[in-house]
C-alpha cells in the first residue's frame, strides 16, 4: 500500500512538473511574440522605488537613445511613480504584464539582483534555462566584502556586473568566479548626478542595517547595542552643542530595512529623524557637508564628492560575524575618514571636521583619488556602451 502511494506521488509530481513546463512554454512564446524585439529594455530597482542606478540610467536612455523601447517597473502607489511616468513608460509591479515582460524582454537592467522579477523563484528558474536574454546588474552600492550570493555559481545568468570603482572591479573579477567579460568598470550611473551645488548647513548620520536585528519586535530592538549607541549619538549633549554653535541640522537616516524602527528614535531642535518617504538618499548625500556612518556603502558616494566622512564602528566583530566575509576594503588602511569606536572619539572627530571647515585631510584625499579612476559625468554612457557591445556580440 505504501509503495503504491509513493508511486502515485512520484507520478503526480512529474505531471505537475510537466504541466508547469507546458504552461511556461506557452507563456514564453506569448511573451517573446509581444516583447521579444531586440530594442525592448526593462528597468527596475525594487518595484516600489526609483532613486538609484536603474532610474538614473533609465532617464539617460529615454533622453539620449529614443530608438530603444525602455520600460520601468514600479508600483503605481509608490511616491516615485509620478517622477518615473513623467519620463517614460512604466509597468505595474507584479502585474501580468510585468510577468510577460520579465520573460519576453531581451535586456533586463536592475540595480537590485532580482529587482525586475515579480517572483524570485521564477527568476532563478528562468536564468538557469535562459538562452539569449541579457541580465545587467547595476548594483545599488559598491561591493566591498565577499558576498557568496553575488558569485557566478549563485547568480545564474548575469551577463554584466557593473562596478563603480577600480578596486571593486578587480576584487569581483578575482573572487566571484566570472570571466573577464562580465564585470565591467564603468562607474555607477547615479554618479553622473553627484555634485556639491546644493550644500546645506547639515550633517548626515546614516548607519547601515544588521541582518540579525531586522526581524526583532520593537520591544527587543530598543534593548540592542545598535539602538542604544546610535540613540546615544543623536542625544549627546556635546554634539547638540556643537550643532547649535555651528548652526547645523543633524539628519538621522536609517537604512531602508530599518525604517520600520525610525519611530523609536526621537528628534530635537537640532536632530531630524528622516523617513524614507520624505527624502531620498541621493538628495541627502548631495546636500550634506559631513557623513557619519558605520559600514554603509553610501560613504563611497560621499567620498566621490570629496566630502569628509567619520566612521563609527562600535560593533565591528559582531557586524562581520553576522553579515558578509570581510573583503578587500580595510577601513583603517583604505578608509576615507577617521574610524571611531566610542562616543567621545566620534564627537571629537566631528568637531575637528567642522573646525577645519569640512576640508578633507590630504591622507584621505589621496585614498579617494586612488579608488576612483573615473572622475567625470560619463558613467551612463560607459554603461550603455557596455550593454550595446554585449547585445551586438562584441564583448
Amino acid at each position: 500500500m505504501i509503495r503504491r502511494e509513493n508511486d502515485y506521488l512520484k507520478v503526480h509530481s512529474k505531471l505537475k512538473y510537466l504541466t508547469f513546463l507546458f504552461l511556461y512554454f506557452l507563456l514564453y512564446l506569448v511573451a517573446k511574440l509581444i516583447f521579444g524585439r531586440k530594442n525592448n529594455w526593462l528597468f527596475c530597482e525594487r518595484g516600489f522605488d526609483a532613486q538609484d542606478n536603474a532610474f538614473v540610467f533609465f532617464k539617460y536612455m529615454v533622453n539620449n537613445h529614443p530608438e530603444y523601447h525602455c520600460t520601468f517597473i514600479i508600483d503605481k502607489n509608490s511616491s516615485d511613480f509620478e517622477k518615473v511616468s513623467a519620463i517614460g513608460k512604466t509597468v505595474q509591479f507584479s502585474s501580468f504584464k510585468h510577468l510577460l515582460m520579465t520573460i519576453g524582454c531581451p535586456v533586463k537592467i536592475s540595480s537590485h539582483l532580482f529587482g525586475y522579477s515579480p517572483w524570485t523563484n521564477l527568476t532563478l528558474y528562468y536564468r538557469r534555462n535562459k538562452t539569449v536574454d541579457k541580465h545587467i546588474f547595476l548594483q545599488h552600492g559598491i561591493t566591498k566584502n565577499y558576498h557568496a550570493g553575488l558569485c557566478k555559481n549563485c547568480c545564474c545568468g548575469l551577463d554584466l556586473f557593473i562596478c563603480g570603482a577600480k578596486p571593486e572591479y578587480e576584487y569581483i573579477f578575482e573572487k566571484f568566479g566570472y570571466d573577464n567579460s562580465v564585470p565591467q568598470y564603468t562607474g555607477f550611473p547615479r554618479y553622473d548626478l553627484l555634485n556639491n551645488n546644493d550644500l546645506k548647513n547639515q550633517i548626515l548620520i546614516m548607519p547601515t542595517w544588521r541582518s540579525n536585528l531586522v526581524s526583532l519586535p520593537d520591544e527587543q530592538f530598543v534593548r540592542t547595542k545598535f539602538y542604544l549607541l546610535w540613540k546615544e549619538v543623536i542625544e549627546n549633549p556635546k554634539l547638540i552643542t556643537i550643532a547649535k554653535d555651528a548652526g547645523l541640522t543633524i539628519k538621522f537616516y536609517l537604512h531602508s530595512s530599518f525604517q520600520k524602527f525610525a519611530h523609536l528614535f526621537e528628534g530635537s531642535n537640532y536632530v531630524e529623524i528622516v523617513k524614507y518617504i520624505d527624502e531620498n538618499v541621493q538628495s541627502l548625500l548631495i546636500t550634506s557637508r559631513l557623513l557619519i556612518t558605520d559600514y554603509s556603502s553610501v560613504y563611497f558616494d560621499f567620498a566621490y564628492l570629496n566630502k569628509p566622512i567619520v566612521y563609527y564602528q562600535f560593533d565591528e566583530d559582531d557586524y562581520y560575524s553576522n553579515h558578509y566575509e570581510k573583503g578587500y576594503f580595510d577601513y583603517r588602511k583604505d578608509g576615507f575618514g577617521d574610524v571611531c569606536t566610542n562616543i567621545n572619539a566620534l564627537v571629537s572627530s566631528i568637531n575637528d571636521v567642522i573646525k577645519q571647515n569640512y576640508i578633507v585631510d590630504d591622507k584621505y584625499k589621496k585614498r579617494i583619488q586612488r579608488f576612483f579612476e573615473y572622475r567625470d559625468s560619463n558613467n551612463c554612457e560607459r554603461v550603455y556602451d557596455s550593454i550595446r557591445r554585449l547585445t551586438n556580440g562584441k564583448r
